[in-house]
């Protein structure tokens, strides 16, 4: 699914479309708002949301797009394959499941302005999820707050969440945990952002094999740990998601030097590693 540096991308390609406009028009199929999935008045209070409502910017939490509004904050996760994307202008990027432009039957939420710009959410899975939090801010909704400090502090990144992941903090928290390193950092309650992609490439590139318990890496392993996910997640952005470029060793056969790729289950994931690197 998109993890941190896809969805800053996608952020960013928004922010350079998209300025604050009053909604005119909404629509919506499927599961989107499922705090309301079985209230008889549903549409009456999506409908309230919106109608009426201004956009008055778009940010980043972990994995999850923040739009603030006049009425509240809109967030939508997009799982595996969802992206935000425009009428007449889509949005396409190296990430696998958007390389090609959206199919317009896969719009499954959407919001339209006042002068005709339409924003849709679109997911040929229909498992992407947008969210009404009613008179809240990002810092007040429960789906941002439940998670922990970002990966990364961008300019995209939501102002109520500017304190980063830490060194320190992973260090205290895998001390205390017996979960498999990858598993562990693939918990978004524990750092938010991280997903399998990053998390396998970190882990090589700190040299540590993905199926140890958290609580037996040192601390100097767990700072490299810290400062390789942290360099990977920065030149995938910096690249805007150069996959050749920035990814050593998902989905290939062997690392850069040759060395083979091994891909186990671990927490039910794929998870490719190089045992003639990563430490057991």
């Amino acid at each position: 699914m998109p993890e941190f540096a896809e969805v800053h991308e996608q952020v960013r390609w928004l922010r350079s479309k998209v300025g604050a406009f009053k909604i005119a028009k909404h629509g919506f199929t499927g599961g989107h708002f499922p705090q309301w999935k079985d209230d008889p008045a549903k549409k009456q209070k999506v409908a309230s949301f919106f109608d009426g409502a201004e956009l008055l910017s778009i940010s980043q939490r972990g994995k999850h797009i923040v739009m603030a509004l006049s009425t509240g904050t809109l967030t939508a996760h997009l799982m595996f394959s969802g992206r935000m994307t425009l009428l007449g202008d889509d949005y396409v990027s190296n990430y696998k499941h958007h390389r090609l432009p959206p199919d317009p039957k896969a719009n499954s939420f959407w919001i339209e302005s006042t002068d005709g710009l339409r924003l849709a959410l679109n997911d040929p899975e229909y498992r992407a999820r947008a969210s009404a939090h009613p008179g809240l801010t990002a810092g007040q909704c429960e789906d941002l707050t439940s998670l922990g400090p970002e990966i990364l502090v961008t300019s995209l990144t939501d102002a109520a969440f500017q304190t980063p992941w830490s060194a320190a903090q992973l260090i205290t928290a895998a001390s205390a945990s017996r979960t498999a390193i990858k598993v562990f950092l693939l918990e978004q309650e524990r750092q938010a952002g991280i997903g399998n992609m990053y998390a396998c490439e970190g882990l090589y590139r700190a040299k540590i094999a993905p199926h140890r318990p958290a609580k037996s890496l040192s601390a100097a392993e767990l700072s490299a740990l810290y400062n390789a996910i942290v360099a990977v997640v920065g030149e995938a952005i910096a690249s805007q998601l150069d996959y050749e470029r920035v990814l050593a060793i998902y989905r290939k056969s062997h690392d850069p030097a040759g060395h083979e790729v091994k891909v186990d289950k671990i927490g039910g994931r794929d998870t490719y590693w190089v045992p003639a690197v990563q430490r057991v």
